[in-house]
Parts: structure tokens; C-alpha cells; sequence
């Protein structure tokens, strides 16, 4: 397999996506082993566990069960039967799989970093938790806050997103969990479709942590590693093909574990497919893209919005806003925001005329989306930089911001570095790139040739909490700007670990 390959399998097979070819339960492809895939369950004994508070498996209130491991029914108390049960091995970074079927009104949980020791006394193991709940009929569901304890919460923390039109939920059949940890930043799947992303060890982590019942354990959730465990919570619930991939051995990016992800704009591949598109973003190891409607036209078909997904989908890439789109009239505007919906995403990087401002305003309260105003520097009139994107919106609805093209907003006079620090309240995405100079004759070149400071800008993302997508748009040499892409992700990156 290619090296270039590796990510695209990795979140393939975390998706489910390779268990069409699976023969049976609790086994592996030949293709997942030599991928690095391994049975945390064997389907037949209970090798590789114990329970949580004793050093060997428990003697009662769990079963083997026609390849599936059974939890017993016992009142729906928490860990007072046969109490839960971890893996013997910590983990560290990994992908989990795990097949569930939860009963009616049943309660149970996957929870990784988990220290047994923290909690010797009565209640469960502490851990990070992925909720299992019959949310329909266990009474846990209307508790916490916004839905923190429903099904595939970030337990008592974090709520599941459940927006996608392809999110779904069998309550009669198994399900499938997954949870991918790359360092800090963590993610919740369900069936394939993505419910929570959060990161640990962060200002905003530990304050949520502050606010949960985990108040009182130092340092919740911000282990190096821990064990994996399943929980009893007295009600019958079932798991088979437990599975895990270990990411030990794989270099991760930098930004991995920065609150801020790196992305690409569309634009960059006006001379490109879809495909090389997607390409390009697997070899640098990128995950987001903003799309733009020459890939993903803006009268695209349901099904056709579909297939565009599941092919970002099968290159582990989410595409997280749309744009940027030029309106000139009303009916262009509700056209966008239309097929912003249909694509599925909650920001719009646009270029209203300023006639159109109020109406903008008045979409985005009908919508509930972002509207981040692409800035042009010097070339175009319309919105030069930030200044003047900020004049232009700070009386709007807050949902009105601005799409901080740096470079632009560097080659009309400005400072990116100073203007992130003075807007970052309406810095909805970022566009970064480098230029050759502060006045109209400066030009594109790859990240790092230029004037503008990359290492204070990161510092002053992170200053700033800044928790969007920055977005190469290169514009350097656009009908072959591969190795500029490389160059640029790889610098602005070296960045990030520089200023560490």
C-alpha cells in the first residue's frame, strides 16, 4: 500500500466502510491486518479483559454469547453487578470499533482514558465516556445540559451533533461506534456519520470539565493514555467486533493538536477535478476543504450532494463551508443560502454587494448560519480588508463576519497579525497564503517567501482561541501549484510545532 494511500484507509475503515468485506463477526480482512487492524474481542473468550476493579474478568453479570459479549440485566444500577470491564493494555492514539445493540431503556457507555484507580469506591470507572442510551425511554437523556447524555454524547460534556441528513440509528439492530484520538483532538462517529470533535486539554475542555460531575477528578480527561472499557450499567446491552488500529506509529501533523485545523480552498483547484482535488489533500494529510461551485455546482441534485460527500468521505476529507460566492441580487442570495442547506454546512464565505448587507442579515437570522465576507485587497473595491469588512458588518447580526484573507489583507496596508487580535469575534475563517510586499504590486508566493509573519500569527491564533479552519488558497502558479501546496502546508506547519 502507498504511503500516500495510508490515511484514506484509516478513515475508511473507521467509518465501517471496509466491513462489506468482512465474512463474519469478530474477524479481520486480510486487508485490515496488514493495515494494522486488531480484534480488541475475539468473539469467543474473554481474553484481553478484566473488569474494572478486580484483576480478573468478572465472575458473573457478563456472558459470551453467540459471538457477542452480553451485559446482563440487573436493576440499572451503575457497575453493581458484574461491574465494568477494561481492556489489560492503555492506549495512547488509535481508531475504535465497536458493534453495540442497546435494549429498550437501556443506559451503557464506551469510555477510553480510563484510569481504574481514580475510582475505587462505588459508581463506574472514569473515563472519557461515548454514551449508549435508549434516549426514547431512559429518563437520562432529558438530564445534563443540551443533550449532553444522549446517545453518542461526549458524556455530561458534550452533545452529539445529529444535523446530517445521513445520520441514523437502528434501535433495533447493532450500531456502530467509532472513536478516533490523534493527540488532543478527539472525535465521536455513529454509523459513519460524525457526532462530536472536541479537544482536549484546552481552556475551553477543562472549563466544560469544571461545570460536569467530573469536577471533582484532577485533570479529567487529559491523560496520555488509559484503558478502553465497557460499561454496566444494569441494563442488557450486547457488543461484538471490537477492533482498534493504533496510531502510535504514524507521524500525526502538529495541528493535530491545536484547537484550529488546517484546510484548503477550493479555489486553488480552479484548473482541477474533484479527484486530483482530493488527491492533493491526501498526500498533505488534509482534512477540510470549502467548497467551491465549480466541483459542486450550486443547482446540484440531492443525490448529487450525496455522492460529492461520500467521495470527500472516502478521502477522510470534510468539506465545512461554501464559497466564495459573489451576489449581486437578492435572488442570488437566497439561492446560495439555499444550497448551503442542501450541502449540509452552517458557513457561507461570500461577496454581497453592500446594497445587500440588510438582506444578508436577514437570511442569516432565518438560517442560523455564518456569513464569513471574503476580503480582496487592493484589486477589487469591494471589501479590501479587514478594516473594511468590520466597518461594513459590526452592527449586524453577530453571525456576520469575515473570511480574514491574509494576504489580501497584507498587500492593502494591513496587518493580518493585529487585525486577527482586533476582529477575532467575527473571524469566521481564515484564507492563509504569503505575498511579497504590503502595496498592490506585492504577489502570491509559497508560505514562508513573503513578508508576513507566519510565527506570530499562529501565536496569535492560539492567543485568541481561534477554533475555525485555516485555509491554503494558493495562488501561485494555479495550473501546477502542487509543490507550492507542499511547500506551504509543510512550512506553515513546521510552524505550528516551532512555536510550540
Amino acid at each position: 500500500m502507498k504511503k500516500n494511500k495510508i490515511i484514506i484507509i484509516i478513515i475508511m475503515a473507521a467509518m465501517g466502510l471496509a466491513r462489506e468485506a468482512k465474512s463474519q463477526d469478530n474477524t479481520l480482512t486480510a486487508q485490515e491486518v496488514a493495515e494494522g487492524w486488531r480484534l480488541l474481542w475475539d468473539g469467543r473468550t474473554t481474553d484481553g479483559w478484566r473488569g474494572a476493579k478486580i484483576a480478573t474478568f468478572p465472575a458473573h453479570g457478563w456472558s459470551v454469547e453467540n459471538g457477542t459479549l452480553r451485559v446482563h440485566k440487573s436493576g440499572g444500577a451503575e457497575s453493581t453487578n458484574g461491574g465494568d470491564i477494561i481492556t489489560t493494555r492503555k492506549y495512547r492514539n488509535f481508531i475504535l470499533n465497536v458493534d453495540f445493540k442497546i435494549t429498550r431503556g437501556a443506559n451503557s457507555g464506551i469510555k477510553y482514558f480510563v484510569d481504574p484507580d481514580l475510582n475505587r469506591g462505588e459508581g463506574s470507572a472514569i473515563g472519557c465516556e461515548f454514551q449508549l442510551l435508549d434516549d426514547d425511554h431512559h429518563p437520562d437523556a432529558k438530564l445534563g445540559v443540551k443533550g449532553n447524555r444522549t446517545l453518542g454524547a461526549l458524556y455530561d460534556l458534550i452533545p452529539p451533533d445529529r444535523s446530517a441528513k445521513d445520520y441514523r440509528f437502528d434501535a433495533n439492530d447493532f450500531n456502530t461506534a467509532t472513536i478516533i484520538v490523534e493527540g488532543r483532538r478527539v472525535q465521536h462517529y455513529l454509523n459513519g456519520i460524525k457526532i462530536v470533535e472536541y479537544i482536549r486539554n484546552t481552556q475551553a475542555f477543562n472549563a466544560l470539565v469544571a461545570y460536569s460531575k467530573y469536577v471533582d477528578w484532577p485533570a479529567f480527561g487529559n491523560a496520555a493514555e488509559g484503558h478502553i472499557l465497557l460499561q454496566d450499567h444494569g441494563d442488557e446491552v450486547f457488543f461484538k467486533n471490537i477492533k482498534i488500529k493504533e496510531l502510535n506509529g504514524e507521524q500525526q501533523p502538529p495541528d493535530t493538536d491545536e484547537p484550529f485545523r488546517i484546510g484548503m480552498a477550493g479555489y486553488t483547484f480552479v484548473h482541477f477535478d474533484l479527484d486530483k482535488t482530493l488527491e492533493t489533500l491526501r498526500q498533505n494529510k488534509v482534512h477540510y476543504l470549502c467548497i467551491k461551485d465549480f466541483h459542486l455546482p450550486l443547482h446540484s441534485t440531492d443525490e448529487q450532494i450525496a455522492a460529492f460527500h461520500a467521495k470527500l468521505a472516502e478521502s477522510g476529507v470534510t468539506g465545512y463551508a461554501v464559497g466564495p460566492i459573489y451576489m449581486k441580487t437578492e435572488a442570488e442570495v437566497d439561492r446560495a443560502f439555499a444550497y448551503a442547506k442542501r450541502v449540509g454546512v452552517k458557513l457561507i464565505v461570500g461577496v454581497p454587494n453592500l446594497e445587500l448587507l440588510p438582506y444578508v442579515d436577514k437570511k442569516v437570522k432565518e438560517y442560523d448560519f455564518k456569513y464569513a465576507i471574503h476580503l480582496h485587497g487592493p484589486d477589487i473595491a469591494l471589501y479590501p480588508d479587514a478594516d473594511d469588512a468590520w466597518n461594513h458588518t459590526k452592527d449586524l447580526d453577530p453571525r456576520i463576519g469575515m473570511c480574514l484573507d491574509i494576504g489580501h489583507d497584507t498587500r492593502n496596508g494591513k496587518d493580518p497579525v493585529a487585525d486577527l487580535k482586533k476582529y477575532h469575534s467575527r473571524v469566521f475563517d481564515i484564507h492563509i497564503k504569503d505575498v511579497t510586499g504590503t502595496t498592490k504590486e506585492g504577489y502570491s508566493v509559497e508560505i514562508g517567501r513573503g513578508v508576513i509573519d507566519f510565527p506570530a500569527f499562529v501565536r496569535a491564533l492560539r492567543e485568541v482561541d481561534y477554533r475555525d479552519v485555516c485555509s491554503l488558497e494558493h495562488e501561485k502558479d494555479m495550473k501546477n501549484p502542487f509543490a507550492g501546496i507542499s511547500e506551504s502546508i509543510g512550512y506553515f506547519r513546521g510552524v505550528i510545532k516551532a512555536t510550540k
